[in-house]
């Protein structure tokens, strides 16, 4: 039985945080690419599943931690089987997609009153980030502070679809390319 089924009454916030970086090219137990299975697939499952606890919820949100370190979306070899994998670029194209489906979210989940939104968290000193090799300066409580915010604040109550760093929403390149986010919505709902 999953989580969405053992789920006992109303879901108000959701905050996707998952996300891992491999230095090599890992599967996951279902035979794909690791960051994209965590990272990416991860986020939608746990989206698709919980948000049905959403509905009718005053003011029911999603967060999805995204990254401002993000491109290089390639739509025909999304799990790097014929690309040469390296970390950077997996993670990359994970929180690239991470922005592009949070706003493919919350244009299907707003009828319901559900907002969908992506963030940066900051530099943190992560395992992650030490994966990546840039280690980060700032704590978890900093990095912690614009997903809470998105979570709670009535200041961007009823605000959906967007990114944000820093508490300020940044227009988002990729979101605002209409037909490559149908098809990696389509893409990602193949799994």
């Amino acid at each position: 039985m999953g989580l969405s089924q053992k789920w006992m009454g109303p879901l108000h916030i959701l905050i996707n945080n998952a996300a891992t970086t491999p230095r090599q090219r890992l599967e996951s137990a279902e035979g794909i690419e690791m960051q994209f299975a965590t990272n990416v697939l991860g986020y939608m499952w746990m989206m698709k599943t919980m948000s049905k606890h959403m509905i009718g919820v005053h003011d029911a949100r999603i967060v999805n931690v995204a990254s401002y370190w993000a491109g290089g979306l390639d739509l025909s070899d999304i799990e790097f089987k014929s690309r040469h994998y390296n970390n950077d670029g997996a993670y990359r194209q994970s929180k690239q997609v991470n922005r592009m489906l949070s706003f493919a979210y919350s244009q299907l989940l707003k009828k319901n009153g559900i907002t969908v939104n992506s963030c940066h968290p900051g530099d943190v000193n992560s395992t992650l980030s030490n994966d990546l090799g840039f280690g980060g300066h700032e704590t978890p409580s900093k990095g912690a502070d614009t997903p809470v915010w998105l979570a709670i604040s009535d200041q961007v109550k009823g605000n959906t679809g967007l990114y944000f760093e820093h508490k300020r929403v940044v227009p988002c390149k990729f979101s605002s390319n209409k037909k490559q986010v149908q098809q990696l919505l389509e893409l990602c709902e193949s799994y």
